[in-house]
């Protein structure tokens, strides 16, 4: 599986295996977004690692799903 030159979206990303899984693919060279619930996990996870992109979010509610980015 190619890690490098992607758009990644990963939901539940700011913290656990997500984020092990974001760190990985941001080091290879992809693009990665995480999304979650808790904007203080989300900032603390693009603290520590700049290259990230956050959004929160809340999966389960559909309007959230469909929400554009502003």
């Amino acid at each position: 599986m190619n890690l490098s030159n992607n758009t990644v979206l990963l939901t539940g990303g700011a913290s656990g295996i997500g984020l092990a899984l974001a760190v990985r693919f941001l080091q290879a060279g992809s693009e990665v977004i995480i999304c979650g619930r808790r904007a203080e996990k989300l900032a603390e996870a693009r603290q520590r690692y700049p290259g990230l992109h956050t959004r929160v979010c809340d999966v389960a509610d559909a309007a959230e799903r469909v929400e554009p980015v502003r």
